[in-house]
């Protein structure tokens, strides 16, 4: 493409954006994940099974806050891999960013649904006492709608990541 827009998103790239852009998307992200789990929808308690992947006899309050901070620092991580991939494509609108998002959104959530019960299985210390339920096949131990829950909550985050990232940087 060969705008002045594309010239003005190639030339740049914003940390400090894609953080921001990151951490509104995980925002967002909870939002999903927890009204699955209000619904009845997922068994599936985010931010405490990350909590207590690291601190396994802590109290509840504590396992969620950090479970609330290690969610926002992989959202401030992805936040910079996702502006990387916006840049490569060269989205030069909110909307480029919105669609792109949503597509990036939807690969990272098929893998990470295929992926997070290898590593719960394998690494989280309840999963392995077996304290916590199995995750099962693509996180259907937790649910049957785990999965789809999982995919929808990182096609959010990719649109509200890209949607913000490129609006930032325009």
């Amino acid at each position: 493409m060969s705008s002045v827009l594309a010239a003005t998103l190639a030339g740049n790239y914003s940390a400090g954006s894609a953080i921001i852009a990151g951490v509104l998307g995980a925002l967002a992200m909870l939002m999903v994940i927890y009204g699955g789990l209000a619904m009845g929808m997922t068994r599936m308690n985010l931010l405490k099974t990350l909590g207590t992947m690291v601190m396994p006899d802590a109290p509840d309050n504590t396992a969620y806050g950090i479970g609330l901070m290690m969610h926002l620092m992989m959202g401030a991580m992805f936040g910079l891999v996702h502006a990387g991939i916006l840049h490569a494509f060269d989205a030069t609108s909110v909307g480029a960013g919105l669609g792109l998002g949503i597509v990036i959104g939807l690969v990272h959530g098929a893998i990470i649904t295929v992926i997070m019960p290898i590593m719960l299985t394998m690494a989280h210390p309840l999963v392995k006492n077996g304290t916590m339920d199995q995750p099962g096949t693509m996180m259907t131990g937790y649910g049957q709608m785990t999965p789809m829950g999982m995919v929808m909550a990182h096609i959010v985050f990719g649109l509200v990541t890209g949607a913000v990232y490129v609006a930032l940087v325009i």
